[in-house]
């Protein structure tokens, strides 16, 4: 009798676990099969559809994730775009979010979102952002054939042609989608505004001439001349997705880039105290590096900034040198670079050193003891004495005695008294500041 009843006890609560379980399981969110990636792409491009509300319980509902992480997703988001874009994300009093931030950087950060969005989730720009657009286009009371695909895709076709440049399926897709939003926001009176040096940059390039294609179109159909700001945007949309091609590119504007970007190499190897039998393969690089760097510094584009830091760290005179040969280059064009385009710079540079010496990084070994700070010291004084990068590994002195160093170790320093072991590398006693005898030692070591 008992064994019946506990085992009636047991088996109802075996089943009362499986309902609650499966209570649980309804009552949460499957897994998100979307990457974070593709759930930030979803996040900015509803902040962008006219007349949308955004809150994270909103989000969560579309990408399949609970609050938490939605609040993380629009948390994250709300750090890449005032990185990249100077935009902010703000929460109004219901709760809901919207972006903030000047009319130009909001469509240039849209530019980049949209078109990494065609990439990660064309499910979702087709399914979501294109319908919602059009309505609100239609609602607006644009003129159909303005916003009508067929049409802006001939459009595009004639600016191809002025331009001499083949834009493919997927840069047509986005530019479609791109003048169908900015034909929104003209129409809501909202227009990009330019300084005069962004005014005088923007004209003074081809695509300046394409962009004018396109406000006579407008002309033609509205009855009205397009708003000027418009069509320097325009001109910038065309110059941002340009690539540039150092063998067929010849406007006024690129040769005077090659002519700077000579200069600074010049510079550089008289700095340095090192030469590149190649410059033109390193000024070609430089110019499809450089030509895109200079918009996005005219237009405060930005980078990721984590390079610059670690590159000082690493490569301190590598770093100091570009920077160094760049003065003249910034002088040239009237701006200044971010350390994280210089850095990016410096690492052109760095590869080109390598590859011309048929260089791998080196590998050196310093002994380390009982004094931290001393020996972050002479590492940060090795770093100083190459512009080549530099490997170098800590082991201790009693582990070095016992097992000697790895076999792909070129050299060894320390400043602790040591003995060899059978068999090591050069080893070389330091201490601070380092001689000029010891200087020359170690670097003819690590850059033979």
């Amino acid at each position: 009798m008992w064994l019946s009843t506990t085992k009636g006890l047991a088996t109802l609560s075996i089943n009362y676990f499986d309902s609650v379980m499966r209570m649980m399981t309804l009552l949460s969110p499957p897994p998100s099969v979307l990457s974070s990636p593709q759930r930030r792409c979803h996040l900015l491009l509803l902040l962008y559809l006219p007349g949308q509300t955004v809150t994270p319980e909103i989000l969560a509902r579309l990408n399949g994730v609970d609050d938490i992480k939605a609040l993380q997703d629009i948390a994250d988001t709300g750090d890449e775009i005032q990185r990249y874009h100077r935009l902010r994300l703000i929460t109004q009093q219901d709760g809901s979010y919207r972006i903030e931030g000047t009319p130009l950087d909001c469509r240039l950060c849209l530019l980049h979102w949209l078109r990494r969005a065609l990439r990660l989730c064309p499910h979702f720009v087709q399914q979501h952002f294109t319908p919602a657009l059009k309505t609100q286009l239609k609602q607006q009371g644009v003129l159909t054939a303005l916003y009508d695909e067929k049409n802006l895709q001939a459009l595009i076709g004639l600016c191809e042609r002025r331009l001499q440049r083949q834009f493919d399926s997927r840069d047509v897709q986005f530019l479609t989608l791109f003048l169908q939003y900015c034909l929104h926001q003209h129409h809501a009176g909202i227009t990009p505004e330019f300084t005069e040096q962004q005014r005088a940059w923007t004209q003074i390039r081809p695509e300046f001439v394409a962009a004018l294609e396109i406000a006579r179109h407008w002309k033609r159909r509205v009855l009205q001349s397009a708003n000027e700001n418009e069509q320097l945007f325009l001109a910038l949309l065309f110059q941002l997705l340009r690539t540039p091609d150092p063998i067929r590119d010849n406007h006024e504007q690129d040769l005077r880039l090659r002519s700077a970007i000579f200069g600074m190499i010049a510079r550089f190897r008289e700095l340095a105290g090192m030469s590149f039998s190649d410059e033109q393969g390193l000024s070609d690089q430089l110019y499809i590096h450089l030509a895109q760097a200079l918009d996005r510094c005219q237009f405060g584009i930005g980078i990721d900034n984590s390079l610059p830091e670690e590159i000082t760290r690493l490569y301190p005179r590598l770093m100091r040198t570009t920077r160094e040969a760049f003065n003249d280059f910034e002088n040239h064009f009237e701006m200044r670079f971010s350390d994280e385009e210089v850095g990016l710079v410096a690492v052109i540079f760095g590869a080109w050193l390598m590859q011309e010496n048929d260089l791998h990084e080196k590998q050196v070994l310093l002994l380390t003891g009982n004094n931290i700070e001393l020996e972050q010291s002479i590492e940060q004084q090795l770093r100083e004495l190459t512009l080549l990068p530099l490997n170098i590994k800590h082991l201790t002195i009693h582990s070095y005695q016992k097992e000697g160093a790895p076999k792909e170790v070129v050299l060894v320093i320390t400043p602790y008294s040591t003995t060899l072991p059978l068999y090591s590398p050069p080893l070389i006693h330091v201490t601070l500041p380092l001689g000029e005898h010891q200087q020359q030692q170690i670097r003819k070591i690590i850059e033979c």
